[in-house]
């Protein structure tokens, strides 16, 4: 993360932080403020400049975001990281992938 973004997310922490309590309260205990974040600056801000963001156009972005946004943004960083199958050793991947045998 860039200084400007890290400034400014230090600027407006006590909205995030506001953010992040309506979710707990909503039993989305597993949201971070480091997740939300992210979601906005590489999801909602990706073609934006730092410098360019209002204050009132930060915390309305925040103050919009749901929950099922956040795993939505998740689902497809996952979906489309380069390899679903980093966990597993050979053998594992060849007794998942080969062919099988009666």
């Amino acid at each position: 993360m860039s200084m400007q973004y890290e400034q400014l997310f230090e600027k407006i922490r006590p909205a995030i932080d506001s953010k992040i309590a309506e979710f707990k309260y909503f039993h989305y205990d597993a949201i971070t403020a480091e997740e939300l974040w992210r979601y906005c600056v590489e999801k909602k801000w990706r073609k934006k400049k730092v410098d360019q963001l209002r204050l009132y156009e930060v915390i309305a972005t925040i103050f919009s975001v749901s929950p099922s946004d956040i795993v939505s943004f998740n689902q497809v960083e996952f979906l489309q990281s380069d390899n679903w199958f980093e966990e597993l050793n050979t053998e594992e991947l060849q007794l998942l992938l080969g062919p099988v045998r009666t």
